[in-house]
């Protein structure tokens, strides 16, 4: 006799259906908890029986679906080896996906592969196993057939990707259905391809020789039907932690959220824009402004100005759209009084309605504060310009009767000729002049700090200008035994552009810092180029000395206006503390810097960088070397 489909109990395949579906689901949801988390063996071995005995029960109650009209015992052996191969191959594909590093196309399809061939071979020993009167056919078409559905397999675990499981757990996707559904119709489909091509001739009586224990037909559906339900009652129990989970989660963050509501320093206000009606007042909204939650619905009540009013509902109008926004309001407390709030507004959008969120922090304490930062920084920088406008007036009205004094003391060595009182009007002249430099120095400092210094541009020689100010410093470079040094490199123009007085008030001020600190030894002046280009030619200027040097520790003071590295009275090197300070706010200005290299009783070296452009021609006119002296600057004093 020849089955086919109409020799089938519809009852049977869909039972057979049913299983494999749910365990495809099982083992699915569970395998992605494997592959989520570390599970050890024991979880594989757990996956594998339930994958393994759903695969085996599928298979056999199929196998019981024909209506053979003959009463079918099985080979008690034959059948629990089909239930461990069974079991065997999945534990085999789970292994596999149970490891980072066998979790690749090639060993997924490898495990693919064994499970199919576990399957299929779990189905022919099936097969083997019914003892019954009649022999057993197989069409090799069929056969063929069972392979093609069995390697949908291995396709589905070599196509896994990591990304799959970015997303949080969640028990029902679409794509874990989709999964599901391909496998079920893949693995059903294995076994009723096959069995479409069996056939099974009857005979008279049943030989069977062996020894083996036969188990009936009738306590093989006893087991069938208890495994049956076993894997629903895993389903079940899949659902109801899923469940439990879920409603744990829901639970937990309605009690985070209500904490963070209730608790929250912040005022926050939910509102529900359609109906025009406030949802929940936090304590915190409630305490600090005095309003219960039914008198927070009219801005203009709690609003202290109509623009904060308009400010807000465009706010809300922007949430309720999906924008959020900050804006600052001043509200109005119940009790009197205002607060400044710095104010969020958000919405909440689900599928049911669209609810929006006010939070407000009270900022009234940071703006005052701010405020009176305001008015203290006005009050200092207007205090600093009185400072550097008094500096400047009282410097040029010292220094205008004090040329005078300096004018009459000439004329006064003129005419007296008593060598006493010469001597008294040199001392006299000397101090004079200490005087007014440092009161050239206070108004320098005191122009360069309110900005009110404007450079000069004109053309002059560098060289012709270095050589003025290592002459000023000659007679006294004799008297201790010092050498000057002056080198100019030969790439530097002749002919600058700059400010050519505030240059030589630069050099003045270090040479005469050298000459000063250096008890014997050389003194080198150097200027080196530093690249020209469009802008303007660099300069390197370096005044290297072999003097008392200046501790490490000090170097960072140098260039501080009023700072003396030796600050006792009993000083030996006298001075204001203003003239590298004057020096280093000069060069900033040319956009140049200065800095000091120096070790303890070896010398010091300054350098400084700037940037000058180039004359393209010589000028008309140059002055000459005794008009530039007449522009000379004195000596100062760190």
């Amino acid at each position: 006799m020849l089955h086919h489909q109409d020799h089938y109990s519809e009852l049977l395949v869909l039972f057979s259906v049913v299983i494999a579906l749910l365990t495809c689901f099982a083992t699915l949801d569970l395998t992605e908890r494997l592959v989520r988390g570390k599970r050890g063996y024991r979880f594989i071995l757990v996956i594998s029986c339930i994958l393994g005995t759903g695969m085996w029960s599928m298979h056999y109650i199929g196998m019981r679906a024909m209506k053979l009209e003959v009463t079918v015992s099985y080979d008690l052996p034959l059948l629990l080896l089909s239930l461990v191969v069974s079991i065997a191959a999945s534990y085999a594909l789970l292994l596999l996906l149970s490891s980072p590093y066998t979790r690749s196309k090639g060993y997924l399809a490898f495990g693919g592969i064994l499970f199919s061939s576990g399957i299929l071979i779990m189905h022919f020993s099936g097969i083997m196993s019914m003892k019954f009167a009649g022999d057993y056919e197989q069409s090799q078409f069929s056969v063929l057939l069972s392979i093609v559905f069995s390697l949908a397999v291995p396709v589905i675990t070599a196509s896994y990707k990591p990304k799959w499981i970015e997303n949080d757990y969640n028990m029902f996707t679409a794509k874990k259905i989709l999964l599901v559904s391909v496998l079920t119709a893949s693995l059903t489909g294995t076994h009723y391809a096959a069995m479409s091509g069996a056939s099974f001739p009857a005979d008279e009586t049943l030989i069977y020789s062996s020894t083996a224990p036969l188990l009936a037909d009738s306590f093989l559906g006893m087991i069938l039907a208890g495994s049956f339900i076993l894997i629903v009652l895993i389903v079940l129990i899949l659902l109801y932690k899923d469940r439990k989970r879920v409603l744990f989660s829901a639970k937990f963050n309605e009690q985070r959220y209500t904490a963070l509501f209730e608790s929250s320093p912040d005022m926050v206000l939910c509102i529900d824009p359609f109906r025009k009606k406030v949802i929940s007042a936090n304590p915190s909204l409630r305490q600090t402004t005095g309003y219960e939650k039914e008198e927070l619905g009219d801005y203009k009540k709690i609003l202290c100005t109509a623009e904060d009013e308009a400010l807000l509902k465009a706010a809300v109008k922007q949430a309720v759209e999906g924008h959020s926004a900050k804006l600052e309001l001043a509200v109005k407390i119940k009790s009197g009084g205002s607060l400044i709030c710095s104010t969020t507004v958000f919405p909440l959008i689900n599928d049911k309605q669209r609810l929006v969120y006010i939070v407000a922090e009270d900022v009234t304490a940071i703006v005052k504060f701010q405020q009176e930062l305001i008015i203290a920084k006005e009050a200092a920088e207007s205090a600093d310009r009185m400072k550097s406008e008094f500096l400047a007036i009282m410097s040029h009205e010292i220094r205008t009767p004090l040329n005078g004094i300096i004018g009459i003391n000439q004329l006064l060595a003129e005419d007296i000729e008593n060598p006493d009182q010469q001597e008294m009007l040199r001392l006299q002249y000397r101090s004079s002049q200490a005087l007014l430099n440092v009161i050239s120095d206070v108004l320098d400092i005191s122009r360069l700090e309110s900005d009110g210094m404007q450079l000069r541009s004109e053309t002059f020689q560098l060289p012709v200008l270095l050589e003025e100010c290592i002459d000023l410093f000659e007679a006294t470079a004799r008297e201790k035994n010092l050498q000057l040094h002056l080198q100019v490199s030969q790439d530097i123009p002749e002919y600058l552009v700059g400010d050519s007085l505030r240059i030589r008030q630069i050099m003045v001020n270090l040479i005469g810092n050298a000459v000063k600190f250096t008890p014997f030894g050389d003194i080198h002046v150097t200027v080196e180029s530093s690249g020209g280009q469009e802008n303007g030619q660099g300069l390197t200027f370096r005044i290297k000395d072999t003097g008392i040097g200046i501790p490490p520790e000090k170097l960072e003071l140098l260039f501080q206006p009023f700072t003396q590295l030796d600050a006792s009275h009993s000083r030996q090197y006298q001075g204001t503390g203003l003239g590298l300070a004057i020096c280093k706010k000069l060069i900033e200005l040319m956009n140049g810097r200065i800095w000091a290299e120096s070790e303890v009783d070896k010398g010091t070296e300054f350098i400084l960088n700037i940037r000058l452009p180039s004359a393209e021609t010589e000028p008309r006119q140059v002055q000459d070397k005794s008009e530039q002296k007449g522009r000379q600057m004195k000596p100062e004093a760190v």
